[in-house]
């Protein structure tokens, strides 16, 4: 019930502002609010709007039906939103906007997309009116961050269950994803996967399905592949490092690897090579010669391998990374490779034409996706 009067009061204090003018349309200029006109439709009380608003620019006016919500961290909220301020619209014969604490870039596309404007309590707009008007002013920060317990699923070690969803689309529990999880190096406790899970419903990229072979129970299914590999790839934030060192290795590059294998294998700790290097196994792309590691214990490493590595910023053929996030090391393949996902996401953060090599791994992966569908 408190949180029910939280929100209450959150809207109300979200109208309020727009009432008083408080918003900055700049450069249009707010000449009229009216909030929950019910003279707009004196029949029909269940499709009442939040708000009639009029702007004015260079001596034209502007007249807008606007929709508020407060979850802006929702995809699906923000297309509820648009769906129902374009509806507002078609009875109002006004413009369609909606009206939230934060908009977002994933927001601003939806909005150019639809063809519906909007603003925030941040001070960022986006108007368009189409044939007329094109603003996109959305510079201002978000003062707003979710206070869902998971802040952001598609990053650090949250974004396993996305990532999961890529190499199997399909899952009869969660209890199946956090075993598969585990298989693949990682772990996550089922509380997480199944709160992730539930975000990434609410973003319409999973859906739950009767079975075909039961009625009774349901799995969980991969909607979106493209969608989801932007998110990750929109919301990568690379692993925190705790040490960074160049060295140079006496040992050729093959038996090096099986020994670097050897020693994950005895001691428990984990090392891997780094997207960006491991892409070569996924796509054709020439990588510079110096190998790069994520490593969990760079320390004992140097220790139990002592003789192999020579520590030196001179002719330094290997870099070792320091990380104990566990998503660079989830779903590592033979010959330490990172995982294509991996690939993909580093080497999206790069220039020009790492994006390219990206987009050569994320068809596969998306290959991959389908051909695992049409197996069912």
């Amino acid at each position: 019930m408190t949180k029910s009067i939280d929100i209450h009061l959150f809207e109300d204090c979200m109208l309020r502002q727009l009432a008083e003018r408080q918003i900055d349309f700049s450069p249009f200029e707010l000449t009229d609010v009216q909030l929950k006109p019910r003279d707009t439709f004196p029949y029909r009380s269940d499709v009442l709007p939040d708000a009639l608003m009029h702007l004015e620019w260079g001596g034209n006016a502007f007249h807008f039906v606007v929709e508020n919500k407060i979850r802006f961290d929702s995809l699906q909220m923000v297309k509820d939103a648009i769906e129902q301020a374009l509806r507002y619209a078609e009875f109002t014969r006004n413009h369609p906007m909606i009206y939230l604490p934060y908009l977002s870039r994933k927001t601003i596309r939806l909005l150019e997309k639809a063809k519906v404007s909007g603003f925030d309590l941040c001070g960022n707009i986006f108007i368009l009116i189409p044939g007329q008007v094109y603003i996109e002013r959305v510079d201002k920060p978000n003062r707003f961050p979710s206070s869902a317990p998971i802040k952001n699923i598609y990053q650090k070690n949250s974004s396993l269950v996305p990532r999961l969803f890529l190499l199997q689309p399909s899952f009869e529990s969660i209890t199946a994803i956090v075993d598969e999880i585990t298989r693949r190096n990682g772990n996550l406790t089922q509380a997480t996967v199944s709160k992730v899970c539930q975000r990434l419903e609410e973003d319409v990229i999973l859906e739950r399905r009767k079975k075909k072979t039961s009625l009774r129970y349901k799995e969980t299914y991969l909607l979106q592949p493209e969608t989801l590999l932007e998110n990750l790839a929109e919301q990568y934030a690379p692993p925190s490092v705790t040490r960074h060192l160049t060295v140079k290795s006496q040992m050729a590059p093959t038996d090096l690897t099986e020994r670097l294998l050897s020693w994950s294998n005895t001691t428990g700790e984990k090392i891997v090579l780094t997207g960006t290097v491991s892409c070569t196994a996924y796509t054709v792309m020439a990588r510079e010669e110096r190998a790069a590691f994520y490593c969990s214990h760079v320390a004992r490493l140097l220790s139990d391998l002592n003789g192999i590595f020579e520590e030196t910023r001179r002719f330094a053929d290997i870099e070792l990374i320091e990380t104990n996030d566990q998503f660079v090391y989830f779903d590592q393949r033979d010959n330490l490779y990172a995982s294509p996902i991996q690939s993909y996401l580093e080497l999206m953060q790069g220039d020009k034409r790492d994006r390219q090599a990206a987009e050569m791994i994320a068809q596969k992966l998306l290959n991959q996706v389908r051909i695992a569908y049409d197996m069912k």
